[in-house]
């Protein structure tokens, strides 16, 4: 079952659910988890939200049955998960839907992944979407001339899923709109990969994020989906919109050498042309 269909719940949900096993000590009965969290639903028959869940983190790697098909632990990057570290839980399901971290990309988030790369190639400088925009101007901007989404029941998943991946958010002060904004997982992956308070190439930068965000243009999800840059030193509208939300918020500080020879080209809604930047440094923040 995609991730995009129902009856997959929403990450909410089932963060719900790995909220409840990471706070146990060992392997939880399927019954347990629904004295628990569906106390109403034990006497249906029908398959509830706790099953369709678990299905998911299986699917995804996130989860395993025991051989007794009755006790659930957590699997792969949400084996040591803390109970409360929804952050742990954003970069565990983003490295099992990119397919990252040694990671298979799940079938079951393939429509996902097509979905996200279109979105990073729009500009949320100018750009916010709603069903009705998508239907009526994109659904046929994909590469291969193939419907961006399938039907309209995939949007408000798609809305879910790209927020809790940290791929994209709420439009500020426009309500029921959705922007391609990728500045959590960006902020994420440079906690993690950069020492703070040291300058460092931006095309290294670049080329790590594009490495650990490959849905981003310029990426392997994204090349291979036709969505090729002409110019690997080129941000991109999305990217170039959570670089500079890094450094307004002040956890980056983007730099530009005018001896640099090899600069990234950063869009800013604020210059006619497309600024150039040589060096990008972390500066430390409290964590996400």
């Amino acid at each position: 079952m995609a991730l995009l269909n129902t009856p997959v719940p929403y990450p909410g949900e089932i963060w719900v659910v790995v909220r409840f096993l990471a706070s146990q000590s060992g392997p939880v009965a399927y019954d347990t988890l629904r004295a628990f969290l569906e106390p109403h639903s034990r006497e249906s028959k029908k398959l509830t939200t706790v099953h369709h869940a678990l299905s998911a983190l299986r699917s995804l790697g996130l989860a395993e049955e025991g051989s007794d098909g009755q006790d659930w632990v957590l699997a792969g990057d949400l084996a040591t998960l803390s109970w409360d570290d929804y952050a742990a839980f954003q970069r565990a399901l983003r490295s099992a839907v990119l397919g990252l971290r040694g990671h298979q990309p799940a079938e079951t988030a393939d429509d996902l992944r097509r979905a996200l790369v279109w979105s990073l190639t729009r500009d949320p400088f100018s750009e916010s979407f709603n069903w009705v925009v998508v239907d009526s101007r994109h659904q046929r901007d994909a590469p291969d001339g193939e419907l961006v989404f399938v039907n309209d029941t995939r949007w408000p998943p798609f809305m879910a899923w790209a927020t809790s991946l940290g791929l994209g958010a709420p439009a500020p002060h426009i309500a029921q709109r959705y922007i391609p904004d990728c500045t959590r997982a960006v902020q994420q992956v440079l906690e993690e990969h950069l020492p703070p308070d040291t300058p460092v190439d931006a095309l290294d930068v670049l080329r790590l994020l594009r490495e650990h965000i490959p849905v981003l243009p310029g990426g392997v999800l994204s090349n291979s989906l036709g969505y090729g840059l002409a110019d690997d030193r080129t941000a991109g509208a999305a990217l170039s919109f959570a670089l500079m939300r890094g450094e307004y918020e002040k956890w980056l500080v983007l730099s530009s050498d005018s001896d640099a020879k090899q600069p990234i080209k950063v869009q800013d809604p604020e210059q006619s042309s497309l600024r150039l930047c040589s060096s990008i440094a972390r500066q430390e923040t409290a964590h996400v």
